[in-house]
């Protein structure tokens, strides 16, 4: 991001400039906003940027609700208790990264720390519910879009990995010669988002698909962005 006062900030992904490639070229304009797993904050304040009224960041409150890999050398494994106090203190890190770059743009985005698989009704609806780079990293993807589905109450947009066939697909990402890749579980194919988000109350209307840099890999690697549209009647 470029942080007014700070400058460029650089983090993992680079999405400048292609903000609405990534959320599926919905317009935000006037709407009402959910940003899930915020970290720094990039999705909520663009989308405050392109003109959305009301936005809502939510990430995770605690350690506690992250799920790893269960690599036996690994202090997630071998020392669960200490594991979540180092990790809180990360985690603490994205919330004053959040709360610096929520400052500098004088944003008006509220925020909620919880659980994904528990997101509480009395939020609200939202217009749009953005999950940008999120599911992959969770043991249960279909709990969390359950989730999600109760208070979206109009477009889910999913930015992802995807296997591009209709089968109803998953691959189990983990892989035992690589431990530090233990934080990516599974990617869907498009018939399992189809049919799950189907199952929810939702179809997809659209899917894109972007190039985007990642620093620390030095690449440009595809995501796919699913916008699906909740089924009324």
């Amino acid at each position: 991001m470029e942080i007014p006062g700070y400058g460029l900030q650089a983090g993992r992904w680079d999405l400048k400039g292609k903000f609405l490639d990534y959320i599926g070229h919905l317009d935000c304009k006037g709407k009402r906003v959910l940003d899930v797993g915020c970290a720094s904050g990039f999705l909520s304040f663009s989308s405050e940027e392109y003109g959305a009224e009301d936005v809502v960041s939510f990430d995770m409150d605690s350690a506690k609700r992250q799920h790893l890999l269960p690599f036996h050398d690994k202090p997630y494994y071998l020392d669960y208790d200490t594991w979540v106090q180092t990790q809180n203190a990360f985690i603490e890190q994205w919330k004053n990264a959040y709360w610096l770059a929520h400052r500098a743009f004088r944003s008006t985005a509220k925020v909620y720390y919880g659980d994904i698989y528990a997101l509480p009704e009395q939020l609200g609806g939202f217009d749009i519910v953005i999950l940008g780079a999120i599911l992959e990293h969770l043991s249960d993807p279909i709990r969390a879009l359950t989730s999600v589905s109760r208070i979206a109450s109009s477009m889910i947009v999913i930015n992802t990995e995807v296997l591009e066939t209709e089968d109803r697909i998953a691959r189990f990402d983990g892989d035992a010669s690589r431990p530090d890749f233990d934080y990516v579980f599974w990617t869907y194919s498009v018939g399992t988002y189809r049919h799950v988000l189907r199952m929810l109350g939702f179809e997809i209307i659209r899917i894109t698909k972007q190039d985007y840099r990642h620093t620390l890999l030095e690449g440009l690697y595809p995501r796919t962005a699913i916008v699906a549209r909740r089924i009324h009647g």
